[in-house]
């Protein structure tokens, strides 16, 4: 009997091992390309969180300082004298302790609560290290911060540590923000309404914000209808092409030192 020899794969035999091996290799490649996107997604959305989570501290912790005065008897009027400061460009009137300046800018003022009290730049006030060592009397400098948002997304602070303005980003990654203010007649503690320009014979008691938080990373955004993004700036927005992932944060701030 002859025994027929196997000399190699014919070529039908070696295009069907060929094609099974594309589609295992596109297949492979796929879930690595998803699997690369979607970490790439998570890891934008926690950038957004932790960013969103730091501006809030940041906000809630200098807004709350807004308008303290060491001596609780003082009215405001005589803690807080009108005030042209200069350095950061920020001015108020008599007993005034926050201030509007446009859409995305805020100007605070508020007395040191102890000699180590340092401002949103982490610079303190020698001019009141001997002078409030003893509980409630009147510092020789109170602080003034400017907080801002920038076209480059950034949170600046700006404050009057010296004749020259020092300026410093706290937070990365804001695409837009609003401030809204919760005002009241003066005298009274309840809140009338919510505004973008509080008017001038009204009293500011909160402050309430919204930031649209984006990504630094492009293109791994898994929203093809960037749904965020819209519900921030409508639905007729068009819609980015950065590809970047969106988050909207809010936050209400009670500024306890305005409390009659």
């Amino acid at each position: 009997m002859n025994k027929k020899q196997q000399a190699g794969l014919s070529l039908i035999e070696l295009m069907v091992a060929m094609a099974i091996s594309s589609f295992l290799i596109l297949g492979v490649t796929q879930i690595y390309i998803d699997n690369k996107k979607n970490y790439l997604f998570q890891q934008g959305q926690a950038e957004n969180q932790e960013n969103g989570r730091f501006t809030m501290q940041i906000l809630e912790q200098h807004l709350a300082k807004t308008g303290y005065r060491r001596e609780p008897t003082d009215s405001m009027d005589t803690a807080f004298p009108a005030l042209t400061d200069t350095p950061t460009g920020c001015a108020f009137n008599v007993g005034e302790v926050i201030k509007r300046v446009d859409a995305k800018t805020i100007c605070i003022r508020f007395q040191p609560r102890d000699p180590a009290e340092v401002d949103c730049l982490g610079n303190g006030r020698p001019a009141n290290a001997s002078v409030i060592v003893t509980p409630y009397t009147t510092p020789a400098v109170s602080f003034v911060e400017k907080l801002s948002i920038n076209n480059a997304r950034q949170l600046i602070c700006s404050s009057s540590a010296s004749d020259t303005a020092q300026s410093g980003t706290l937070i990365e990654g804001i695409e837009d923000f609003r401030f809204d203010y919760g005002v009241s007649a003066a005298g009274s503690r309840t809140i009338s309404s919510y505004k973008a320009e509080p008017a001038a014979s009204e009293s500011i008691r909160t402050v309430r914000y919204s930031a649209l938080m984006n990504t630094s990373l492009e293109n791994i955004s898994q929203d093809a209808a960037f749904k965020t993004y819209k519900e921030w700036y409508g639905s007729e927005a068009n819609t980015p092409t950065n590809g970047r992932a969106y988050q909207i944060i809010r936050n209400t701030v009670m500024l306890r030192n305005q409390m009659p």
